[in-house]
């Protein structure tokens, strides 16, 4: 059987056009307001900037973001200050705070 030969009849469902509404987006640009929350993971700080989280990290290694790593051995991870990314992000553009 060919490629072109196949028909797929697909009809997408509502819970496949899932949209957010601001209540349900789990981390905003607003959530950065407070300096004294806990610190962003590589992954929160890519979805707030449009990033990948590899991205991030090699923003880090290269000393464009300051961050802490944690944990020891194979498995570790960067914490990014809230201050710190606020910063980070007005440098790329991305917030005018």
């Amino acid at each position: 059987m060919k490629l072109d030969q196949i028909a797929v009849n697909f009809t997408p469902s509502q819970e496949s056009f899932r949209t957010f509404t601001p209540s349900q987006e789990s981390l905003r640009t607003r959530d950065l307001l407070p300096a004294d929350g806990p610190p962003l993971t590589t992954s929160e700080l890519a979805r707030l900037t449009g990033m990948s989280a590899s991205f991030i990290r090699k923003e880090i290694r290269a000393n464009e973001v300051r961050a802490v790593m944690m944990g020891r051995g194979r498995k570790r991870v960067f914490r990014i200050l809230r201050g710190e990314a606020r910063r980070y992000m007005r440098q790329l553009g991305v917030i005018q705070l």
